[in-house]
């Protein structure tokens, strides 16, 4: 049986049963769209969901209809910005989507528009219309959409209700005033996930998607340290679609390697497929002893074959190579300075051990998650030989 039990689990459109750290923003959605999806027309709810990607959006909304679909009088359709960006596409796949028959070209803006609601009229369709990454539309064309669905009470009843998916505010300070403030009244905001949330999220897809026995909870951790945010301010992580394909990437490895577990440095190897590793530009500007440490941390990393080391662990390695080179090895005090630049370099990530993980007390564990870790020790061999020559 291979590592991969069932491949949809890691799809960009798979839905989970349960969607970690996202309770909240799904409640929102609910409270805007529920009453609309079950008895729609009498009003024209919508809403703007913004956060950077990987922190939820899509499959939240995948999620509410998901959980309305069974009592919805309404249609789903779904249009994505980056394959579709043009109006006249973006209606044809609406058209497409709802089964109705369209031109694809010979009228004008508000002819296909005209076309369009005369079609969900006489049809009696009400559409829940998703626009995700709706910042690749021209702020004129997202105007008209948004538009749309509060001009349908001409023919009494609203027939849309529209979900705008974003990165920031700028999809909407883009749009001019008056439409701004249609849709700038009910925001959705999505924070980048932790790395505890990507862990719960990391564990859940694992348990459904990979076979028992073939990864740990520290493979999982070590995924989501160099993927999760280290709080929702920090706008550089938190992107659980990476974390998920990077979770994939190493199985994959695995499978492909005929191993029934996934190792460290299959986390390693995949990471640095998607993520920029670690530069020799960076290696070259660290101190000496700096680097021997990191030498250290690498080759005890190598020697356990664990995602982790202890720092006490990594210190007494560093104390042999500063031997073998023939150097006085730092005191304590300055290996922790060290540890701190790495960390804020990007090279390493720390975490305070778990209870159960077999050490007393509260012990600072180790990992290098973006970079294989023979080609981290030879260009770090290679530069501590040349410096000390």
């Amino acid at each position: 049986m291979g590592i991969i039990a069932n491949e949809a689990v890691f799809s960009p459109s798979y839905v989970p049963d349960r969607l970690p750290h996202r309770e909240q923003q799904l409640q929102q959605l609910d409270t805007l769209f529920g009453g609309w999806l079950r008895s729609p027309g009498n009003h024209y709810p919508r809403a703007t969901l913004l956060g950077r990607p990987g922190t939820g959006k899509t499959v939240t909304l995948r999620k509410l209809w998901e959980l309305r679909r069974g009592e919805a009088a309404a249609r789903f359709v779904y249009i994505n910005g980056f394959l579709f960006r043009n109006f006249t596409t973006i209606v044809g796949e609406i058209a497409k989507s709802l089964n109705i028959p369209f031109p694809r070209r010979g009228l004008s803006r508000d002819e296909f528009l005209a076309l369009l609601v005369e079609h969900l009229r006489e049809r009696d369709i009400y559409v829940f219309l998703v626009l995700d990454d709706a910042f690749n539309f021209a702020p004129d064309i997202l105007s008209t959409f948004i538009r749309l669905g509060q001009e349908t009470d001409k023919l009494g009843s609203f027939r849309i209700a529209l979900a705008a998916v974003g990165h920031s505010d700028t999809i909407l300070n883009n749009l001019d005033p008056s439409t701004r403030g249609i849709m700038g009244k009910y925001v959705v905001r999505f924070t980048p996930y932790t790395k505890d949330q990507i862990f719960d999220i990391l564990l859940e897809r694992a348990r459904a998607g990979l076979a028992d026995g073939s990864y740990s909870e520290e493979i999982l951790q070590m995924i989501a340290d160099i993927t999760g945010a280290q709080s929702p301010l920090d706008t550089n992580r938190g992107d659980a679609r990476l974390a998920i394909d990077i979770l994939y990437r190493a199985a994959h490895l695995a499978q492909q390697s005929g191993r029934r577990q996934i190792t460290p440095e299959d986390v390693r190897r995949s990471s640095k497929e998607v993520l920029f590793g670690v530069s020799e530009e960076v290696l070259v500007g660290l101190p000496l002893h700096e680097k021997l440490f990191l030498l250290a941390v690498v080759r005890t990393l190598k020697t356990t074959r664990a995602p982790y080391v202890s720092f006490g662990d990594a210190e007494e390695v560093y104390k042999m190579i500063c031997e073998e080179y023939g150097e006085k090895p730092r005191v304590h005090s300055q290996l922790w300075t060290y540890l701190g630049d790495l960390r804020e370099r990007g090279i390493i990530e720390t975490r305070q051990n778990k209870k159960g993980e077999g050490m007393r007390g509260r012990t600072t564990l180790i990992s290098i998650g973006t970079e294989p870790l023979d080609t981290l020790e030879a260009v770090l061999t290679k530069m501590i030989n040349e410096e000390l020559k």
